[in-house]
């Protein structure tokens, strides 16, 4: 393996780097698919706390607002440590922070229920951020071992890694909560739900494994770049007239995902009775397809380029919450078909990354990823808040539109609001420029 500061790479030693960041994903999307999202709102509501709408919202966004930090990154990066060190050194304290999650915020260890779902936002948020900060040093490691010509087929290998990965996590998951319901009936599920989680963490902690064995591929002038970054570099990607429509995309999308993000999250739950076994049934079934195309997705940015692969996938991830306003708790099944449709996510999670590392500088990509992160993050972050508050608020109010002909409960209100304004992305898509840089 080569040391820290060689930049000489071989093609065996890309390709040896490569395998290694596969297993790298996978094994990260193991724990993430233990220790994810749904997990920790089900556990937030085991907690029993007022103004839960809030509570979720929170829990989907404060880790975004706290990564405005992210910004920092490309500073860090060099200073503190170089890519790598900095890169290991911060998924170490990242999973460290989610192995404390469950035991810090176990119902009854604190004085009540809003001091619990204080700490356990307070945890999350801060688990992501050390993680966001790993993730722009991953991801400008990961352009320096790998030539653009084959980025997009490499990114697509690797996701079919992750979601391979959190597919089976996912699906152990949901068994191991309904084993745990049956055979323990008198035992709290929040057990169960601690459990998953410290068993993530530990995952994610194996994960660095790969990652300390990859070589380094330190860019020729990167280390006299972190050095000289100051505010004015660390902004200077708003000046990219390229980089500026692309993130502009990256904010609608954010945005206008995370006013109906609590929603959605919530209403299978509380609306329609749909316990975690199910919900973790869907993701692993949405997982599944995205294994079975993302590296095609992958070969298809690299040969017609990644916004004419990103078009078509968000047209149909877009009309996921119309199957969300046809469910109803008489006909919950509707809401399937959204996770079906998700599968598309798949041309967004490869595409979208590959792009942004293309519009980015390649002598120094820091100040754009984190920059692009960052934005975006906020933007998800706002309207995620705003639409819980809106869900603790209006939740029992009545839509009546086409002066009354209509009638829409706010659940049904918020995802109709949400496919019309998903499905116009398309067009601010088709204001960003791709071409060669």
């Amino acid at each position: 393996m080569l040391s820290a500061t060689d930049n000489r790479l071989t093609p065996r030693d890309r390709r040896r780097a490569r395998r290694l960041a596969y297993f790298n994903g996978a094994i990260w999307a193991v724990g993430n698919g233990l220790a994810g999202t749904t997990l920790v709102i089900y556990l937030a509501l085991e907690l029993g706390a007022d103004k839960i709408g809030l509570g979720i919202a929170l829990i989907l966004a404060s880790r975004n607002i706290v990564g405005l930090l992210r910004l920092g990154a490309p500073a860090m990066i060099g200073r503190l440590a170089n890519r790598k060190r900095f890169c290991l050194a911060t998924f170490l304290i990242s999973g460290l922070l989610l192995m404390t999650l469950p035991w810090v915020t176990a119902p009854g260890r604190l004085a009540t229920p809003a001091q619990s779902l204080l700490a356990l936002v307070g945890l999350w948020c801060f688990y992501h951020l050390f993680q966001y900060l790993a993730t722009i040093a991953l991801w400008s490691w990961l352009a320096d071992l790998v030539p653009l010509r084959i980025r997009g087929r490499f990114l697509g290998r690797r996701q079919r890694w992750m979601v391979a990965g959190e597919a089976a996590a996912l699906l152990c998951s949901g068994l191991f909560v309904y084993h745990w319901r049956q055979s323990y009936p008198d035992q709290p599920r929040w057990i169960a739900y601690a459990i998953l989680a410290m068993l993530g963490a530990c995952f994610m902690l194996a994960a660095l494994v790969p990652l300390w064995r990859m070589s380094s591929a330190v860019a020729a002038t990167a280390g006299k770049m972190h050095r000289r970054l100051n505010f004015a570099a660390i902004v200077a990607p708003l000046g990219d007239r390229r980089f500026r429509r692309l993130l502009l995309f990256g904010c609608w999308l954010a945005f206008f995902n995370g006013v109906s993000g609590a929603a959605q999250a919530i209403y299978p739950m509380s609306v329609l009775g749909m316990g975690l076994y199910v919900m973790l049934s869907l993701k692993t079934g949405m997982r599944c397809g995205q294994w079975a195309v993302s590296p095609w997705m992958g070969k298809l940015a690299d040969r017609l380029g990644n916004r004419r692969v990103m078009l078509p996938s968000l047209a149909l991830v877009a009309a996921g919450p119309f199957f969300f306003l046809c469910s109803t708790p008489s006909q919950p099944w509707w809401f399937v078909g959204a996770w079906v449709l998700w599968i598309a996510y798949a041309g967004l999670n490869v595409c979208l990354p590959n792009l942004m590392l293309k519009l980015s500088p390649s002598e120094s990509n820091t100040p754009h990823i984190a920059m692009y992160f960052t934005i975006t993050g906020l933007f998800y972050a706002l309207a995620t808040i705003a639409g819980g508050a809106m869900l603790d608020l209006c939740r029992d109010e009545t839509f009546h539109l086409f002066g009354g002909a209509v009638s829409l409960d706010f659940f049904q209100y918020n995802f109709l609001f949400g496919w019309i304004t998903r499905s116009l992305g398309v067009l601010v898509l088709l204001l960003v420029i791709e071409d060669d840089r």
